[in-house]
Formats: structure tokens, C-alpha cells, sequence
């Protein structure tokens, strides 16, 4: 797939990949009249994080191939087998997670295939790829982004700088330890010395435009960092920077009452959710293992013993 002609065109994307032969990707691409870098931009990696999969919708519709340097390649919903199912987290063709799939694998399963093909394929020459999630069927997620580093002063620097472009409470900088293994699109693109944005936010699976516009003003700013577009939306706040992100699991079944909301602070020690049985006895409880910030967290009440509850955001 190559797009040579200034101005804006749909079109599917194929890919060769064994795993992925029966399925075509609507792409949306923006060509401008002026040379520049290439931004491709992902979403619907989890089809009910919906306010990640509206922004690239509206994207489509934010640049203007007159005015843009570069290309820029918007692909709505990667996971399209779940689509029809409402799948949460996994693609229901092999129940594995894609957003823990990258680099993938050329010759793998569905979820490791369209890692590998989005990677090595489609946004090979991206100069910066942005992966957009955040907020599924039982989820509150905070307004937060992750930056994978490699210990290259400039390499992260530059990383850095693309997290910043979104309006962050919160930015997970993730050590080099996390190349080491399958991970998130950023991750993957890292271990190929390539750029990435990976945002986050949204809740339950719906569209607000708080959490809309968290993604798609971040995407324009990118654009403006990277001289595709003279301006931008300025950000509002500061982020704060955490450098671990812990998984916190339920101790036990139970019916769960929730002490804390995502984007909080929390101090060692605070009881974060109470777990009950259907008779109304505390049989549990989830307690922050170390001071740090409440990245997301499960709003349903009914959890299963041994899954994660919330994510923990722990500073320097």
C-alpha cells in the first residue's frame, strides 16, 4: 500500500500473514501537498474502549491535505474479530491479548500476526506510531500515557516528549527490562529504535468527550511536534511521572466495594477496594502495596479471585 497523491482516501488493507488472510483493515489516510514525516495512528485494539475508536473517527476529518506536511494513516478498530462479540481484552480467534502480542510474530496467531503486520507492514515508516485505548465494559481508566525507554538519552528523550503531547494526569515510564518480552505497541516499536505514543482514558465502554478529547487533541499536538501542522490545543495540566506499573489482583471472589477512583493519589497501606459475600461480610480486602496513583480500576462488582482489580502507578 502506497498513497503518492496529495488529499484524503479510504481504502483496506491486506496483509500477507497466514493468520490474517480473510480479513481486510479500513484505513484512512491523509496526504499533504508538502513532504514531511508519516504519523499512523491505531485504535480499537479493544473494540469497547470507544472513546479511543471515536477520536480516530474524528481525526479523519482533522487534517487538511493543503496545510499538511507529511501523511498521516488512521486505522479505527484493529481487533475485528471481536467486534460482533464485544470482546473484552482478547480477540475471540485465539483469546490472546494483542495489546501484549507486540512485536508479534509473522507466522503466529491472529493476535500476534497483525502485531507483527502493523509493525513490520503497515507502519513500518511511520516516524511515530500512536496507539489508542482506554476504558473498557468494566473499566475506569485515568487520563494517562506510557513511554517505553531503552536507556538512549535521546531516543527517550524524544519518547518522552511524545508522551507530553497528550494531556496527561499521569505518564508510566516503562524501564528497558520491559523489551525483553512481548508487550504494547510502543514497546515493540522501541525494540526497533522506532518512536511511539500510547495513550489512555476512558470508562465502561462509552463515548464522552472528555476522554475523546484527551486522545484526539493529543494526536494533533503529536502532529505539531513533529511540524506536520502549525498548531495545536495547548495542554492544561502537568503530568505527573511514574516510573513502575503495578497489576493489583483480587484476594478472593467476592462482591467488591470500590474505596478509591482512578487518577487518586494513595498513600501505603489504603484500603482501595472491600471484598464481600452475597450476605454482606467483608471476606477481603485489596490494599496498596506502596504510595503511588490509582491508574485504573475494575467498576464491576463481582470479581474473581486471582484477576486484576486496579493498576498502580508508583513514582520514583
Amino acid at each position: 500500500m502506497l498513497v503518492v497523491k496529495s488529499g484524503m482516501s479510504t481504502h483496506e488493507v491486506r496483509f500477507s500473514h497466514a493468520a490474517l488472510a480473510d480479513w481486510s483493515f479500513p484505513v484512512f489516510d491523509v496526504v499533504g501537498k508538502n513532504a514531511g514525516p508519516r504519523l499512523a495512528v491505531i485504535a480499537g485494539v479493544h473494540v469497547n474502549e470507544t472513546s479511543s475508536i471515536e477520536a480516530a473517527i474524528r481525526l479523519q476529518r482533522a487534517f487538511d491535505p493543503e496545510t499538511l506536511k507529511g501523511r498521516v494513516s488512521i486505522m479505527p478498530v484493529v481487533n475485528l474479530p471481536a467486534v460482533p462479540h464485544r470482546s473484552q481484552y482478547v480477540c475471540p480467534l485465539d483469546q490472546k491479548n494483542i495489546n501484549f502480542s507486540f512485536p508479534g510474530k509473522a507466522d503466529g496467531t491472529f493476535s500476534e500476526a497483525i502485531a507483527h503486520a502493523l509493525l513490520d507492514e503497515w507502519a513500518a515508516d511511520a516516524d511515530c506510531l500512536i496507539d489508542m485505548h482506554g476504558g473498557d465494559l468494566c473499566e475506569n481508566v485515568s487520563h494517562f500515557t506510557v513511554c517505553q525507554t531503552i536507556g538512549d538519552e535521546g531516543f527517550d528523550a524524544h519518547n518522552m516528549a511524545l508522551a507530553c503531547c497528550f494531556d496527561s494526569e499521569l505518564i508510566v515510564r516503562l524501564d528497558p527490562s520491559h523489551l525483553k518480552a512481548p508487550g504494547r505497541s510502543c514497546t515493540g516499536r522501541a525494540t526497533r529504535g522506532q518512536h511511539a505514543a500510547f495513550s489512555e482514558a476512558g470508562r465502561i465502554g462509552l463515548i464522552e468527550e472528555a476522554n475523546v478529547d484527551f486522545h484526539f487533541e493529543g494526536v494533533l499536538r503529536v502532529a505539531k511536534y513533529l511540524g506536520m501542522i502549525e498548531s495545536a490545543p495547548p495542554p492544561r495540566r502537568e503530568p505527573q511521572i511514574v516510573e513502575r506499573y503495578l497489576w493489583l489482583e483480587a484476594p478472593v471472589d467476592g462482591f467488591y466495594r470500590y474505596r478509591v477512583e482512578a487518577g487518586q493519589r494513595v498513600s501505603a497501606g489504603t484500603v482501595l477496594a472491600i471484598a464481600e459475600n452475597t450476605f454482606g461480610q467483608v471476606i477481603g480486602e485489596v490494599v496498596a502495596p506502596e504510595s503511588g496513583y490509582v491508574l485504573w480500576t475494575i467498576t464491576h462488582a463481582f470479581v474473581v479471585g486471582g484477576t486484576h482489580i486496579m493498576g498502580l502507578g508508583v513514582p520514583a
